[in-house]
């Protein structure tokens, strides 16, 4: 039942970003989208982690007595919510979603054999390289790279090839902030509020660039263009996911979660490409060729956080 969980809150990431992408189009700039949904999730983020621990505002203390890069998690979330706003028209649900987790897997392995971030050292061994391997291999057969197959981005060339690259960097970001929230709970002694600072330095972060950027200062001064109610629900969505998964840690273990909620996006972003959600893009089934890519990405996965 957990492991179930574990999934819809993984499937949670795919509907944010095709929720704030809808954002987008009203707003008419990707920052001052991501702002709004910040501004959102930062305000959901301070209820729960209120009732839940009876402190609406965190002790920053002993974070403030922590190395600088103890605040890299909100700009990394940034990164993360602002990059999927951008990729999602243009490569698809599916690459949206499959990208980052190459480089989710990358800088793991080496915030495991390093010790980054004051993290414990893990061995990486063969057999989690190998898992490793298999995720590239997975990826190439989503993909499709070498065939001459149907695809749902709009982009082509050297930018597609540009967007995928920092799809990549984009993961690498989001494993960071992982990290680095993962300690910054350890201090506060409550994942919650970790999760709670984390986005309140990314909504900072966000307002300044958007009082300093003239795009994007003149997308929120002149208002939002009306559209479905839903789009206003992906700072929602994102506190759930944030919350979730600190919720789910404790029970499920870590390795348990994190697969359960990258096999939920797997199966969700798929969903939505089929349906031409985010492309306008009807793709239908997928072929059994990009199903076995799926499953092999999952398997590396595992293969990575198990081993």
């Amino acid at each position: 039942m957990l492991v179930l969980l574990a999934m819809l809150v993984g499937a949670i990431v795919p509907v944010q970003t095709a929720v704030n992408t809808r954002l987008r189009v009203s707003v008419g700039s990707p920052i001052a989208a991501t702002f709004l949904s910040f501004a959102i999730a930062v305000a959901v983020a301070t209820a729960i982690s209120g009732l839940a621990t009876a402190a609406v505002i965190p002790e920053l203390s002993l974070p403030a007595a922590e190395p600088w890069w103890i605040w890299l998690g909100g700009f990394m979330g940034v990164m993360f919510i602002a990059g999927n706003i951008v990729l999602f028209p243009q490569l698809g649900p599916v690459q949206t979603v499959i990208l980052p987790i190459l480089g989710q897997v990358i800088m793991g392995l080496l915030v495991d054999a390093l010790g980054l971030f004051e993290s414990p050292r893990v061995s990486v061994g063969a057999l989690r390289l190998l898992g490793a391997v298999v995720v590239v291999a997975g990826i190439a057969m989503v993909l499709e790279l070498g065939r001459d197959a149907r695809t749902a981005a709009n982009a082509s060339g050297a930018r597609l090839w540009g967007l995928r690259a920092f799809g990549v960097l984009m993961g690498m970001g989001s494993a960071t902030q992982t990290a680095v929230n993962g300690h910054l709970g350890r201090v506060l002694g409550s994942p919650l509020q970790a999760g709670q600072i984390s986005l309140a330095v990314g909504l900072l972060i966000l307002l300044v660039l958007v009082l300093v950027l003239p795009k994007d200062r003149r997308a929120i001064a002149t208002g939002v263009t009306p559209g479905p109610w839903w789009m206003w629900l992906g700072g929602v969505l994102g506190a759930f996911f944030v919350f979730g998964g600190a919720a789910l840690v404790p029970r499920l273990g870590t390795g348990t979660t994190v697969i359960g909620s990258l096999t939920g996006t797997i199966i969700c972003g798929q969903v939505l490409e089929s349906l031409g959600v985010g492309t306008g893009k009807r793709r239908g089934l997928p072929t059994p060729y990009r199903l076995f890519g799926l499953v092999l990405v999952i398997t590396g996965v595992a293969m990575v956080r198990l081993l």
